[in-house]
């Protein structure tokens, strides 16, 4: 359960993180 979790946030980051990685990738 503990890697199925890990895998949810990879996937499914916050809206916080999913703008910061948008930025960092030039994907605005």
């Amino acid at each position: 359960m503990k890697t199925e979790r890990a895998y949810k946030y990879r996937f499914y980051p916050t809206p916080e993180q999913a703008a910061l990685l948008a930025r960092t990738f030039g994907c605005v």
